[in-house]
């Protein structure tokens, strides 16, 4: 699989614009090479527990068969106790993947298959380089408040417009992998929590239509929307099962399905 073949058009421009930044992804690079990558791997030893043949080894099956059909090299995969049903990758040279526990206790065999072929989209599409800066401002921003908001205003939007944009290639790989339909199901219970959602496959598609006809309802509405959503990292799960609902009809999902 090739990053072209799922990355999102929005995902490719704002990456463009990102790199359009004077010095910043050789800031990125610098910053992995002197040792974020390394503290977070200390991090995942010293407080997870790592994914193995051995270890977790109805985890690390699908997750072989994720790794081999995107075409990356193998990450590290951690399983992390934490009910909330969540994953992130990070690292460029050293990558890997987390998964909660909450998400493999919740998830089928094939939803969970999807959501790592979600962060393996991640890695293809080279999404972790530009997540270091966003992390280190997100992380100064702990301590500072919202100084690094006012000093690094158009950089710190910028990326996380891009962040929202990368999450619909991410969402990508995952409906190639396991198909649009499994994939809607894991969204639906990433948005409800819910550990069944049978009987409503499509409930995010049909809520994102009626999202869009309220933005479209009115000027003031669609201001209020947008602004809403402006700090999130993530877009609105209802908007990920439309983006990804429109795009199953698209020859190259097709393509991609029967390669």
């Amino acid at each position: 699989m090739r990053a072209q073949d799922i990355m999102h058009p929005e995902d490719a421009k704002a990456i463009q614009a990102i790199k359009s930044v004077p010095g910043y992804e050789r800031l990125a690079k610098k910053l992995l090479r002197l040792g974020t990558e390394a503290q977070y791997k200390g991090e995942n030893l010293a407080d997870m527990v790592q994914v193995t043949p051995q270890s977790f080894p109805d985890v690390y099956a699908p997750f072989k068969e994720v790794v081999d059909r995107v075409g990356i090299k193998e990450p590290d995969l951690y399983v992390d106790n934490d009910p909330m049903i969540d994953a992130y990758t990070y690292g460029e040279t050293h990558t890997f993947i987390v998964l909660s526990s909450g998400l493999i206790e919740k998830m089928s065999r094939e939803e969970l298959k999807g959501v790592i072929a979600h962060e393996c989209g991640h890695i293809l599409c080279k999404h972790t380089l530009y997540l270091t800066m966003y992390r280190m401002m997100e992380s100064t921003g702990l301590l500072l408040g919202l100084i690094h908001r006012t000093l690094f205003a158009p950089l710190y939007f910028a990326l996380l417009y891009w962040k929202r944009k990368g999450e619909l290639s991410a969402d990508r790989c995952g409906a190639v992998v396991v198909g649009e339909e499994i994939y809607q199901a894991a969204l639906l219970k990433l948005a409800s929590g819910m550990k069944e959602s049978s009987g409503q496959l499509y409930r995010l598609v049909e809520q994102g239509k009626e999202f869009e006809a309220l933005k479209r309802s009115s000027l003031l509405n669609r201001i209020q929307q947008e602004c809403q959503c402006i700090f999130y990292t993530h877009p609105q799960p209802c908007v990920r099962a439309l983006e990804l609902n429109r795009w199953k009809m698209s020859y190259a999902y097709r393509r991609q399905r029967i390669a």
